[in-house]
């Protein structure tokens, strides 16, 4: 039976400005969570039958109260207790001390680049990526079985580089799971969609060789993300939303939202598909692609199989 996990996205304010920022205008309008919310959402969670906690933003570890909520999640079960996070507060030593000993066991950190310039481009912040790095090595010097997973959104900046950023992520980095995500459309990635937006067929030459750079270093698990089917041949059991469904059940929860049904939500309300996708043989299990992708550039890319 697969497992339910929350993700509860504290606050909307951010130590970073990255140019595809979903929540970009929600900064400074969202009244962040108090942390009495915080601790009735988990008890929420908890009554639904999650099991694992991400605290989730904006930049939930820049939240006043994230290490006594880390400790509160711990005391309530969870068995997962995860952040995704920039990593920058992780290179501060004694907040990351304080993060392990309150309970966290798990991080999803965003790297959007092999190396300073490519990332710090995307984070608009001199220094992110040095800052990530130091907060991965004293995350493992803490605790050297801490998982850690990387999230890298997927723009016309960095795409021809996903191979180089798998293999410093798992080779300098030596990270357990990689992830790599086509950017939703809202927010900053809305407002300069043509600017950071990369086509399907612009990305399509480079997914299989930076999945076969996981496959070759056997990591956990190395994962693309909100990509149609059609782009991912011979690579299906490498899209994160197809996999996850037998093993795991979101439910995303805001300071303004409750999104309880992640999955389904998506397929109705989210995404969309081309006409062409009926006679497509993944038609079923498909997802399409973003409804804001398809308003700026149709869905002529999907090519049905």
């Amino acid at each position: 039976m697969p497992e339910t996990k929350v993700d509860l996205m504290l606050t909307y304010e951010c130590n970073n400005s990255c140019i595809f920022c979903y929540a970009a205008e929600k900064r400074g309008k969202v009244k962040a969570l108090t942390i009495a919310e915080a601790k009735a959402k988990m008890h929420e969670g908890l009554e639904r039958g999650a099991t694992i906690i991400d605290f989730n933003g904006g930049e939930p570890t820049t939240f006043d109260g994230i290490i006594s909520l880390v400790a509160y999640a711990k005391k309530l079960g969870f068995r997962q207790i995860a952040v995704t996070t920039n990593g920058q507060m992780f290179s501060y030593f004694d907040f990351t001390k304080k993060m392990i000993e309150a309970g966290l066991n798990h991080a999803v950190i965003s790297i959007h680049g092999h190396n300073a310039d490519l990332h710090d481009m995307h984070t608009m912040v001199k220094g992110s990526f040095e800052r990530l790095k130091k907060g991965i090595n004293n995350l493992r010097k803490l605790k050297p079985d801490f998982y850690i997973c990387s999230n890298t959104a997927i723009t016309k900046f960095n795409y021809k580089y996903l191979p180089e950023i798998a293999k410093n992520n798992i080779v300098n980095l030596k990270l357990n799971a990689l992830e790599f995500i086509f950017p939703h459309p809202r927010g900053n990635a809305w407002k300069y969609f043509d600017i950071i937006v990369p086509t399907l067929k612009e990305i399509a030459p480079y997914i299989s060789p930076t999945i076969e750079i996981g496959k070759k270093h056997k990591i956990d698990h190395i994962y693309f993300r909100y990509i149609p089917l059609c782009y991912m041949l011979g690579y299906q059991n490498y899209l994160s939303e197809l996999v996850e469904k037998s093993f795991m059940k979101e439910q995303h929860v805001g300071p303004e939202f409750e999104d309880l049904c992640v999955e389904e939500g998506r397929v109705n309300f989210g995404k969309i598909k081309g006409h062409q996708c009926k006679a497509c043989k993944y038609d079923k299990v498909c997802e399409g692609v973003w409804k804001e992708y398809a308003e700026k550039r149709g869905t002529d890319e999907l090519i049905p199989v």
